[in-house]
């Protein structure tokens, strides 16, 4: 396989912003399946903190140029 075909390796800018965007996403979920089992009122703050989260790791993996890894929350 000749150099002009490979995949070249995330930077190490890169590798830490996936790791970001990983752990926002991680956060996010956590809060979701956490407001399954709360209140009502409560619950609605922690679906809307969740989306947050979600927008953010959007917001990061788009600046640096990370496009195909977006996944909007609904």
């Amino acid at each position: 396989m000749s150099a002009a075909t490979k995949t070249p390796s995330p930077t190490s800018i890169e590798a830490q912003v996936l790791l970001d965007v990983a752990l926002l996403r991680s956060k996010a979920a956590d809060l979701r399946v956490t407001a399954t089992d709360i209140g009502t009122p409560l619950s609605t703050t922690y679906r809307r903190r969740a989306s947050e989260l979600e927008l953010e790791a959007a917001a990061l993996a788009a600046r640096v140029g990370l496009i195909e890894d977006l996944q909007l929350a609904a």
